[in-house]
């Protein structure tokens, strides 16, 4: 069994106002990726957030140049990759992409890519309200585009997943020649967002039956909400990885408001318990692109 590769997602879109752990700034999110990988995470992802409101930065290449600057001055090996928004054509979407890893204090070398199409929406069973959200569409000239910036810059990446197209999508481009090596997919399962199946095994063996014996992958447990430590033990036990952090889950289900470092050692010692050693960024890197 390779070894446990741990993901910190410290940010996305939370809010300080739901846990003031939330890292907004890009000197915020350094200290905390470092706090991260010093506990054990290999990878760490971050949103470029305006310091003081939190809103997204679209593209934000110089809060992401920033932050990975001071990230690497102590962890030069550590992966972070940032997201992505919207544009018009496929070179605006990926612009700080691009850049990021033309430039050599950056030289970015991780990133990750959502195809097809995902409605983002959130059911509140109690009060039987649903709060709706945008389409999240990501065309395959995109993500064909995308996937020929990470072939030219050695740009280690993974396929979020949501719906059971996204799979059968990121076998076509491994067929086509878009993907080579090891697909990493991030299994987003959600216990109150109305996409996919509902975090479960049964959900795992459903998608990542979908993968053709011939095409190698591996899979990382990306959950939001309470199902998230069921969902990141089961990962530990059948030889997957783990997401965790603040970006998914900024509140527990028992009120407790953690920061992220203390979620990568929850992991750890999950990791632990059952005999299983936590990957670095150098393994982790050689895990996904092998």
């Amino acid at each position: 069994m390779d070894p446990l590769i741990i993901e910190a997602a410290i940010n996305e879109q939370s809010s300080k106002d739901d846990n003031p752990n939330v890292p907004y700034s890009p000197e915020e999110c350094a200290e905390d990726a470092l706090r991260c990988a010093e506990a054990g995470a290999a990878i760490v992802h971050f949103h470029a957030r305006d310091p003081r409101t939190g809103a997204l930065e679209s593209p934000g290449t110089e809060t992401y140049a920033t932050a990975i600057r001071l990230i690497r001055a102590e962890r030069a090996d550590l992966l972070v990759y940032p997201t992505y928004t919207w544009a018009d054509t496929p070179e605006q979407r990926f612009v700080h992409i691009k850049a990021l890893a033309e430039d050599p204090t950056v030289r970015l070398r991780s990133a990750t890519i959502d195809p097809g199409a995902v409605i983002f929406g959130r059911f509140d069973e109690a009060g039987a309200t649903i709060q709706g959200g945008p389409a999240f569409v990501v065309l395959h000239d995109e993500v064909q585009y995308f996937l020929s910036l990470c072939d030219r810059y050695a740009i280690q990446y993974s396929v979020v997943v949501r719906e059971p197209g996204h799979v059968r999508m990121a076998v076509a481009y491994h067929r086509a020649g878009w993907m080579r090596g090891t697909i990493c997919f991030k299994l987003n399962l959600a216990d109150d967002m109305l996409w996919g199946l509902p975090p479960s095994k049964a959900a795992v063996d459903t998608y990542m039956g979908l993968v053709p014996p011939d095409i190698p992958f591996t899979w990382i447990a990306y959950t939001y909400g309470p199902s998230c430590w069921e969902m990141t033990s089961l990962a530990i036990t059948t030889g997957a990885h783990v997401r965790v952090g603040l970006g998914d889950n900024p509140v527990e289900a028992d009120g407790s408001r953690p920061d992220n470092a203390e979620l990568v050692r929850r992991v750890v010692a999950m990791a632990g318990e059952h005999g299983r050693a936590v990957a670095s960024p150098d393994e982790a890197h050689a895990i996904l692109t092998g």
